[in-house]
């Protein structure tokens, strides 16, 4: 299929949702729909259409993207279920196991995770395949994930705890690049020049850690003088036990990730057994 007129849905332009939209705007055409109001005005101005209802939304397009939280993910894929027309579902829904998504939608499935830095092309997604995925769907996939940054392809047992490290990650580092603004307006630096270094100290420290495939403690060794200032800004560091404070963030988000999805399947294992008392597929 030509790259340039493959039609995309996105199911919940909410805060992803509406961040993979405006990020695939440019390439595809990208319909949106939202539970809750229209769609942001930003999205319109970007070529993007809204759509009346999931239904027609879904029966448009080429390939689906789920944006919804997971206790909307049934209603919205029943809602869909009988329509026609889409070949590839991509889920970003949390927790949603893509054997689930299989048994409702009935297509091929591919669960996947991003962040808000996809809106500018930057993000970083991970996904999984469910059972019934091509080879030429899982590159379709990927030409839609290359729009909106990097990507990788994993096991779907790492995913619900990498919604802890890339879909909530950017929370963790905006808490850290204020925390340092903050720091430095104490001592008198102007806001927006604040601002800029923190920003690209951190841009620049995450690109030469993936450039140069050194351990994190190897740079940051790289660059501590004895008696010097960095030293004593990281002997403040681990005073407050910011490690194990990070550590515990991930640990949290991670294991409320796993109780969604528990009782995600639990829920959706009692719809199963409801509509299929005998087991019979």
């Amino acid at each position: 299929m030509d790259r340039r007129r493959l039609k995309v849905a996105i199911l919940g332009a909410g805060t992803i949702g509406g961040a993979v939209a405006m990020a695939l705007s440019p390439h595809f055409d990208v319909c949106a729909t939202r539970r809750r109001g229209s769609i942001a005005p930003g999205l319109i101005e970007a070529g993007v259409e809204e759509a009346p209802s999931n239904r027609e939304a879904a029966g448009w397009a080429d390939l689906v993207i789920l944006s919804v939280k997971p206790k909307q993910v049934m209603p919205v894929l029943e809602e869909i279920s009988s329509v026609e027309g889409p070949r590839l579902l991509i889920s970003l829904a949390a927790a949603m196991p893509t054997w689930i998504l299989e048994r409702i939608c009935h297509i091929p499935v591919i669960r996947a995770m991003t962040n808000t830095a996809c809106r500018i092309r930057r993000g970083y997604t991970v996904y999984a395949n469910g059972r019934g995925v091509s080879q030429a769907e899982e590159d379709l996939a990927r030409d839609v994930f290359r729009s909106m940054g990097s990507f990788d392809r994993v096991d779907e047992q790492h995913l619900d705890v990498l919604t802890a490290m890339a879909g909530s990650g950017p929370a963790y580092i905006y808490t850290v690049l204020e925390a340092m603004i903050l720091g430095a307006l104490k001592v008198g630096l102007p806001r927006d020049i604040a601002l800029k270094a923190a920003a690209h100290t951190a841009i620049g420290a995450s690109c030469l850690l993936l450039d140069s495939g050194d351990h994190p403690a190897e740079l940051r060794d790289q660059v501590i003088t004895p008696g010097g200032v960095t030293i004593e800004g990281l002997y403040e560091l681990e005073e407050g036990r910011v490690r194990t404070a990070f550590m515990r963030a991930v640990f949290a988000a991670s294991a409320k990730a796993v109780e969604l999805a528990e009782t995600v399947r639990g829920q959706a294992e009692v719809r199963d057994s409801v509509e299929n008392p005998r087991g019979v597929n």
